[in-house]
């Protein structure tokens, strides 16, 4: 599926020395490091840093790479972009990083920042290209101009359906850069692939399997209600919703089949988190999981769960909630004034005239 040998034909044709920008859990490091250990100039890396361990929103620093002597160039500490320091004396960068498919999820945001680096630069950029876990489903809102963020960095579908290749070929055209960007694609891969495959790269501490990832746009959205709990320091992450007030057969029951459209299913679960303002403790929450669904639409079943929520709940959703941040990770407000009362079917409708004008942009590789 990743096309390693293609990458390494690719860096042998120059004796330029390179960046990568990368993470530990890839190998991709390794590999490279047989047949180019001295062409090597730098790593770079992402949130969590390069061996995957910070913790969300927690800043890490530029270091050494305690076995490989190479420095690791954070982009997730004091700068978020790669400075002319950082890009000395390298001739290339190399992306390699394993990215969802989900606007706000952080490595789509570093991937422009990177390309917007190098081109400034003149540096040539090759994008070792991963599947995203959801193939090529739509679904979410559009990103409003005024909510351009870390989260939010390009107005695309909330779930946009591109992979790291696909999405630096989108910001390339979108933004004119002036870039010789190179894209080495996937072998036997295409966007109707939205199953499981082996050997899936954790890509961040709570993003721990497939099952985590493809939750994670329906439930990220508890970041901004610390009332409710995912189970982010399990191995349920994302993949469940509780609380000590949240009566789960209620819950459920309300809902219906709505769920079930979206390509979804859910049971009453009890589980005890490992971390959080719960931890500790038994709670009654719904476990949601993915079959191999012809259709698949998360966010939609995430406003469907949260909406409901806010029906049953308001005043235990309301303890400790962070609109603005709501509003920053949608890329509008269209999500917190349908939860405050709004309608569903309009929201919905909204996203779908969005996404028609998104399709004329989408870059698809692999069909």
């Amino acid at each position: 599926m990743v096309n390693y040998a293609e990458l390494i034909e690719t860096l042998q044709r120059t004796d330029e020395p390179f960046g990568l920008l990368t993470l530990q859990a890839t190998s991709t490091v390794s590999r490279l490091m047989k047949h180019f250990d001295k062409r090597i100039k730098a790593l770079f890396s992402a949130e969590h840093g390069f061996f995957g361990t910070a913790a969300p929103g927690e800043k890490t620093h530029s270091a050494w790479h305690p076995f490989w002597n190479k420095p690791i160039h954070s982009l997730y500490g004091d700068t978020r972009k790669p400075t002319p320091e950082m890009l000395d004396g390298i001739g290339r960068m190399v992306i390699d990083l394993c990215d969802l498919g989900v606007r706000c999820y952080t490595y789509l945001a570093t991937i422009k920042n990177t390309l917007e680096a190098c081109a400034e630069a003149g540096i040539p950029v090759v994008v070792l290209d991963r599947p995203i876990p959801m193939g090529g489903f739509l679904d979410g809102p559009m990103r409003k101009p005024e909510y351009a963020s870390f989260v939010a960095p390009i107005n695309v579908p909330f779930c946009h359906g591109m992979t790291p290749g696909e999405e630096a070929v989108w910001i390339k055209n979108a933004e004119g850069l002036d870039l010789d960007l190179k894209v080495v694609k996937m072998v036997d891969w295409s966007h109707r692939d939205n199953q499981p495959w082996q050997n899936f790269v954790p890509p961040s501490p709570a993003i721990r399997s497939w099952d985590n990832a493809v939750t994670y746009p329906m439930t990220v959205f508890t970041e901004a209600y610390p009332a409710i709990d995912c189970d982010r320091d399990g191995s349920l992450a994302f993949r469940v919703i509780g609380a000590p007030w949240l009566d789960s057969r209620n819950l459920t029951k309300a809902l219906g089949p709505g769920l079930e459209t979206c390509g979804v299913q859910m049971r009453p679960y009890r589980y005890i988190p490992k971390g959080g303002p719960y931890k500790g403790l038994a709670l009654n929450g719904i476990l949601l999981t993915v079959p191999r669904a012809a259709a698949y639409y998360p966010v939609t079943a995430g406003v469907m769960i949260f909406s409901t929520m806010a029906q049953l709940y308001p005043r235990q959703m309301a303890i400790g909630a962070r609109p603005d941040w709501l509003d920053k990770l949608v890329g509008s407000q269209s999500l917190r004034k349908t939860l405050e009362g709004g309608d569903l079917n309009e929201l919905f409708t909204d996203w779908i005239m969005e996404q028609d004008e998104y399709l004329k942009t989408r870059v698809n590789l692999y069909g």
